[in-house]
């Protein structure tokens, strides 16, 4: 069962992952500079699907700012990039997760 909301609610747990490991990157004064703006990016991006939580226009922009900054951290950390990897796969399974019991409620109505 989907709700308006779901997009948005992925969006917001995304960038509060990567809120956490941002200040774990060992990274120069002027790179984590960049790096703090291409969140701020994130957060007004997620910010405008408030409004419009079905937009694929606001959503796919949302999307796309936080990449950018995961592919920042990538770029600048290699032991940071383990850990978004390992919570991607976490959702993923989540996801599949609530799939199978989903079908399994839909079986014994």
């Amino acid at each position: 069962m989907s709700s308006t909301w779901t997009a948005v609610d992925g969006l917001i747990r995304e960038l509060g992952a990567i809120r956490r490991v941002a200040p774990r990157v060992s990274i120069h004064e002027h790179s984590r500079l960049a790096l703090d703006q291409a969140i701020l990016e994130a957060a007004e991006a997620i910010d405008f699907t408030i409004d419009a939580p079905t937009s694929p226009q606001r959503l796919t922009a949302a999307r796309d700012a936080l990449g950018i900054c995961a592919e920042m951290m990538l770029a600048l950390d290699v032991q940071v990039a383990r850990g978004l990897r390992a919570r991607k796969r976490g959702d993923a399974l989540r996801g599949r997760a609530l799939e199978l019991l989903a079908q399994a409620r839909s079986l014994t109505r």
